[in-house]
Parts: C-alpha cells; sequence; structure tokens
C-alpha cells in the first residue's frame, strides 16, 4: 500500500469533486464547507440520490482524534438536522466517507464499532499508474462484517426475487465484476471504479448508474426493468455505449 507521501491529497479531493461516482453512483459532491456550529464542520460535503448529508473526510493519515470528530459529526447532524432540511431531504440520516492512504491496525476496530452504528465507508487511496493522474480507490470492508452476502440473504423473499436474476448474472460475467459494500448501497465494481449501486429503499431495490447528465435510476419490479440493469452491465464490460432507459 502506497505511503501518504507518495499521495497529492489535494489532487485526490480535486479529483473526487469531479468524478463523484467513484465513490457512489449518483452522489453530488460541492467543494463548500458545511458549518455545523459550535467550531464543528467539514470541509465539502454531498448528497446521495435520496438527499441524506454525505460528509467527506479526506485525511491521508488517521490517528486516534479521527474517530471522536466522525462521531461528533455524525452526533451533531442527528441532534439539529432541522437545521439543514434547506439543504438536505433527509438530514437526519448522515453518512459519512473517509478518504485515506492507509488503516492503522488501532483503527480499525474502532471504525468497525462505529459502522455498526451509522453508515461510514472507507476508501483507501493508492498511487496512479505512471502518468496518470487516477488514483486507486478501494471500498474497505469492517473486519467484523463480511461485506454484501449478508445483506442480500436478509433480504424478504419479496425482493430477493426482484433482484436474483441480476445478482446471477453478474457472478457469471467475465471480466469479473464485484460486489462490493458492508451495507446499502452496495457497489458494482469493475477494474476498480463502481460502474453501479444497487439501493434498498422502502421495500423496493433500486439500480443507479452513472451517465453524462448525473445518474439513471431504475426501479428493480419488473423483468424488463432487471434486463435494463443487466444489459448496461454488460455493454459496459464490452466497451460499448449503454441502452438509455426508455
Amino acid at each position: 500500500m502506497s505511503s501518504s507521501s507518495n499521495l497529492d491529497f489535494n489532487q485526490v479531493e480535486s479529483w473526487l469533486l469531479a468524478h463523484p461516482y467513484v465513490l457512489e453512483p449518483g452522489l453530488e459532491l460541492y467543494m463548500k464547507q458545511l458549518d455545523l456550529g459550535l467550531k464543528l464542520s467539514v470541509p465539502f460535503y454531498g448528497t446521495d440520490i435520496f438527499g441524506r448529508p454525505c460528509l467527506i473526510i479526506v485525511k491521508p493519515d488517521l490517528d486516534d482524534t479521527v474517530s471522536d470528530y466522525i462521531l461528533e459529526l455524525v452526533a451533531r447532524m442527528q441532534a439539529e438536522g432541522r437545521r439543514f432540511r434547506p439543504l438536505f431531504a433527509r438530514p437526519s440520516e448522515p453518512r459519512v466517507f473517509l478518504i485515506t492512504s492507509t488503516i492503522p491496525s488501532r483503527m480499525r476496530q474502532r471504525l468497525d464499532l462505529l459502522s455498526c452504528s451509522f453508515s461510514l465507508r472507507t476508501f483507501v487511496v493508492s498511487s496512479p499508474l505512471p502518468g496518470q493522474f487516477k488514483p486507486n480507490m478501494y471500498l474497505e470492508d469492517p473486519p467484523s462484517r463480511s461485506g454484501p452476502t449478508k445483506l442480500l440473504q436478509a433480504l424478504s423473499l419479496e425482493l430477493s426475487k426482484s433482484i436474483n436474476r441480476l445478482t446471477q448474472a453478474v457472478q457469471t460475467m467475465h471480466p469479473d465484476l464485484l460486489m462490493q459494500g458492508h451495507d446499502w448501497p452496495v457497489l458494482l465494481v469493475y477494474k476498480n471504479e463502481p460502474i453501479a449501486a444497487l439501493f434498498c429503499e422502502a421495500d423496493e431495490m433500486i439500480f443507479v448508474r452513472p451517465d453524462a447528465t448525473g445518474f439513471v435510476q431504475i426501479g428493480l419490479n419488473s423483468d424488463e426493468s432487471i434486463d435494463l440493469a443487466i444489459d448496461y452491465l454488460l455493454r459496459y464490460q464490452l466497451g460499448q455505449q449503454p441502452v438509455e432507459e426508455p
């Protein structure tokens, strides 16, 4: 794993703002500070497709203060969410995205405990290939969680039926298409880049993929909609232009 000294994290921030889908398809990021009051703020933030606040913390090296900072951010948002309704549709459901270069062993247990209490995703960044600036990012699952397996197993029978054909198709695709994430949304990752995401919201499965104007959202409630999702994934792997949702 590359050390933080090999990465310019100011460039990482700029790159994320221009390519928010690498964290999650449908995510919007804003290069502005979110002031939570009482000398507590986040350098920049965003919203997911449901209008939940996404607090972005880019910190090359993690120390013991990071977990306290994250906990304070989430506690403030949950306690005073109504103040932020002009910015977010669901301000009391904050999500935290932590971007770093490495996770010290002493921090893994802390981040694990926090991720059991609220939405926390930790991405480890390593250096790009020579002559390029596209940092490699990988979503790290907490040690006590097992990726999307348990999430999919815990779905109701009705929801399982709605996506069973999609997940089976994903598992048989070549080159490999990975499913990542210990909580919703589950990321569908091709060549180390999320190309789509699966949300479970209000008893509905939703497939989200990026496009030229932002993102396309497909409710997986019919054979036709699942066909559209599978078609997109296959076309992406083949390097073809995906068919737009009618």
